[in-house]
């Protein structure tokens, strides 16, 4: 970078300082993507007097669309398309690259690049280009047409091929994308570990911050929110939000659905009261937003916002060809708030038109689905539909927030069925599953839901340790001395002992008489050697 400032400072040709400006903002990439922004309108005024050309060009447009320009972005594809199909290897896959990426992040300006040249692939002339060119081509395939068998090979064959010192950010990003929407988060979270432990990732913060929000993505569909909650936050806080252009929505998105389901109400719409740029609702980083902004509205009561955003959203993927559920399964999440607003017929259409449209889903799209499903039929038909839900989402590409979910609809449902006994061991198995989850909104519900449920004193004058109260909430749900134990990492006569103190203070004599409100603040603080 101090070499192409250098050369860039003293070079009086006009032409060859567009290049190397051009090539200076390809380095400065990996570093910090909103150090080019000053450097873009040069290059834009060098594209206008034909100094700037090929796949010169092509990172201009790239830039632009970054950080939101989209007027001068469009009339730079607008003159790369007019000026014909281009005859050298490298800018030939240069175009390629960039017809995927807009038809994946982009979609509103694909017209822009005229008609879609004939089927084949260009001759690449390397082959770094090659490998970014199937990734970008893999996640446009996953977000086109759902869960692509080849895609996700082709994106895995890319991530085994691909050395983590390779310079082209894109490149993994694209690939691990690919996995995540596909329904391969676990396997696109174990790939992240490996190229963020990388010494590159830790020189080099754009990297860094991009493949932090990827990997806090991929943590939150497998439901795991704490690190989705950590990864995200640290994406932004190793980048300035300058510098993220139109992406932010990506890793501010994770952000706010984690901190949403953790029943952190007032962190999430802290996130929400970010500025964003108003040319991401043009990407699909706005669309991911729009979608978060949607699932808090409905973790709060604001249904009818809910239902507006994820409407619109909806109709956006139509319109740009990107209606997969991988991506953002927004008839499920209008059929929940179909629900709350007391229209289960609506709630049916909308999960029967999704069952029709994709067939094919991930476990955790389906398994979601069908817990709502559930909650649209008869009381007789849920239990059967809901251990079906849970049974998908303890599958591999499962989502554990999802599955304690679907355990507590199970408990509600078996409750209403009046067989309390199955009721006590589903409440008891998803108040386990959210603790582990820290979703702490959700165990302190099911708390409050418990009909045996006393309340804890309001001054919490109660005189217990922390150690007795992890013990006394878990028991106070049905867990049972040997998994207390085992969930703590502590011995079963330490349980027995903590215990009987907690008896003696509370002045009772059985767990029975345990208040289950003891639940809110104590589970969702279980060690990390629980979670793990």
């Amino acid at each position: 970078m101090d070499c192409l400032r250098l050369a860039r400072l003293i070079c009086a040709d006009p032409d060859r300082r567009a290049r190397l400006t051009a090539a200076l903002i390809r380095a400065e990439w990996s570093v910090n993507p909103g150090v080019s922004g000053g450097r873009l309108g040069e290059l834009v005024e060098a594209h206008r007097t034909g100094r700037l050309r090929g796949a010169d060009a092509l990172t201009l447009v790239r830039a632009l669309l970054w950080h939101g320009r989209f007027d001068q972005a469009q009339e730079v594809l607008g003159r790369l398309a007019a000026s014909g199909r281009p005859t050298d290897p490298e800018t030939a896959t240069e175009l390629q690259i960039t017809r995927r990426r807009l038809r994946h992040s982009y979609p509103t300006f694909l017209a822009a690049l005229g008609p879609r040249p004939a089927a084949g692939r260009p001759p690449t002339h390397s082959v770094s280009a090659d490998r970014r060119l199937q990734a970008v081509s893999a996640l446009a395939a996953v977000l086109a047409e759902g869960p692509h068998p080849e895609a996700v090979g082709a994106a895995q064959r890319v991530l085994h091929g691909t050395r983590p010192d390779e310079p082209s950010t894109e490149t993994v990003e694209s690939a691990l994308l690919a996995l995540t929407y596909g329904g391969r988060a676990e396997r696109a979270s174990a790939w992240c570990d490996v190229f963020l432990d990388g010494a590159p990732a830790r020189r080099l913060p754009g990297r860094q911050a991009r493949l932090g929000a990827v990997r806090a993505e991929a943590a939150l569909r497998r439901g795991d929110l704490v690190d989705a909650r950590r990864y995200a936050s640290e994406a932004l806080a190793t980048l300035p939000a300058i510098s993220w252009g139109v992406t932010v929505g990506a890793p501010l998105s994770t952000l706010i659905l984690a901190t949403t389901a953790m029943g952190r109400y007032d962190e999430a719409q802290a996130h929400l009261d970010h500025r964003v740029p108003e040319a991401m609702a043009e990407t699909r980083y706005g669309m991911l937003y729009l979608h978060a902004r949607a699932r808090f509205g409905l973790a709060t009561g604001h249904l009818e916002m809910a239902l507006e955003d994820l409407r619109r959203c909806g109709a956006t993927l139509r319109r740009w060809g990107m209606d997969t559920p991988g991506l953002i399964p927004w008839r499920t999440d209008a059929a929940e708030v179909y629900l709350g607003l007391g229209r289960p017929d609506d709630a049916r259409r909308m999960l029967e038109e999704q069952a029709a449209l994709f067939p094919v889903t991930p476990n955790r799209v389906r398994g979601a689905a069908t817990r709502v499903l559930a909650g649209a039929g008869a009381p007789a038909h849920r239990p059967a539909l809901l251990r079906r839900a849970a049974e998908l989402l303890q599958s591999d590409d499962g989502d554990r927030y999802e599955l304690a979910l679907a355990f507590a609809d199970l408990a509600r449902a078996y409750r209403t069925l009046g067989e309390f006994r199955r009721a006590a061991a589903a409440e008891r198995r998803a108040v386990i599953v959210a603790a582990d989850c820290h979703a702490e909104a959700l165990v302190r519900g099911l708390a409050l839901e418990s009909p045996t449920a006393v309340p804890a004193r309001p001054d919490g004058g109660d005189g217990l340790t922390e150690a007795e109260r992890r013990v006394a909430a878990m028991a106070a749900v049905g867990c049972s001395n040997r998994e207390i134990a085992e969930g703590l990492h502590v011995t079963v006569s330490t349980v027995e002992q903590h215990l009987t103190r907690t008896y003696r203070k509370l002045r009772i004599s059985r767990r029975a008489d345990l208040p289950p409100l003891l639940g809110g603040p104590a589970l969702g603080d279980l060690t990390d050697a629980h979670r793990r």
